[in-house]
């Protein structure tokens, strides 16, 4: 959920801008908090949530919004769906799109390559060159950003490289840092400074949970893209 970094949402907006984006596709829509936010700069904005009750929460709450479109069903094979209905059914408008993984969650009941739902993810765009891929809750390397850790397995390169390799192995990636960070503080929400977040009972709750503990506050991002940046332009640092 990139909305409570500032400075995620600008870098995204930037790539929007550089690579003259017009599709925003998000995996894990929670409670469509993200999806309302993105939906004011982006033409079309697409999302997937499994849980059928977050799924119902999204809905109602972007019901008024005819440029986001929210599935109830697994991640992969949302991404299946859009990857080869996309262009042919004219659901996405631009060459290149921006894919925001995020829908992570633990079953200890699944084998531990299964536990990583991003795999499959990321299985479902092999081939897909040209896109932009914004993974969630990564282990950028540094001690002071949070990231997914199962089993004590982190999500960091290692785990994502042969997979992302197989979407496009020219791929170029940068992470942010702690100082690249600017985290929504309640006020901020309170306030109406935020533009396109409202001061709801769930956003609220939400940013008491990220400000609980310095590693749910600030958290890792990879960017995956087709071509290199100009960093004097960004808040990144080149993944290594």
């Amino acid at each position: 959920m990139s909305w409570t970094d500032k400075k995620a949402i600008q870098t995204i907006l930037k790539l929007r801008d550089e690579f003259k984006v017009t599709d925003f596709i998000e995996t894990g829509t929670f409670k469509g908090t993200n999806a309302k936010l993105y939906s004011q700069y982006f033409q079309n904005v697409f999302s997937c949530e499994i849980n059928e009750n977050y799924y119902k929460e999204a809905k109602e709450k972007c019901k008024d919004y005819e440029n986001i479109k929210i599935y109830n069903i697994d991640s992969p094979s949302f991404l299946t769906l859009l990857k080869y209905k996309g262009y042919g059914e004219r659901l996405l408008t631009s060459s290149t799109s921006i894919w925001y993984l995020d829908a992570h969650f633990y079953d200890s009941t699944l084998s531990k390559e299964k536990r990583f739902v991003i795999l499959d993810e990321l299985k479902a765009l092999s081939d897909f060159v040209n896109c932009i891929i914004v993974i969630h809750d990564f282990d950028c390397g540094c001690e002071n950003l949070g990231h997914i850790v199962y089993d004590g397995i982190p999500l960091n390169f290692d785990l994502l490289e042969e997979r992302l390799a197989k979407v496009n192995p020219n791929f170029k990636y940068y992470t942010n840092s702690k100082e690249f960070c600017d985290i929504v503080k309640l006020e901020d929400v309170l306030e109406n400074k935020i533009q396109g977040i409202e001061s709801t009972e769930d956003v609220l709750d939400n940013l008491k949970y990220v400000w609980s503990s310095p590693e749910k506050t600030y958290r890792g991002i990879l960017y995956c893209l087709p071509r290199g940046l100009d960093l004097s332009k960004y808040d990144l640092k080149e993944l290594i």
